[in-house]
């Protein structure tokens, strides 16, 4: 996909290239660190995490869409 043609909601890996909304095909996993429960969204392809975000509150939908 083109840059041009990317949706404000597209998560994409800095790494590989790969693409896809916050809710499609990347691996998701959840961790505990200090600041609390976190679901990690990593890149299917290379395994590079692409962002963490909180576990309670908003969905990661919602949390991108205010971005």
């Amino acid at each position: 996909m083109n840059s041009s043609t990317r949706t404000k909601t597209t998560l994409f890996c800095s790494v590989c290239g790969h693409e896809s909304p916050p809710d499609g095909d990347w691996d998701e996993s959840e961790t505990t660190t200090e600041l609390g429960q976190r679901l990690t969204l990593s890149c299917p392809d290379c395994g590079t995490t692409i962002t963490r975000r909180p576990l309670r509150g908003p969905g990661v939908d919602t949390v991108v869409a205010g971005d």
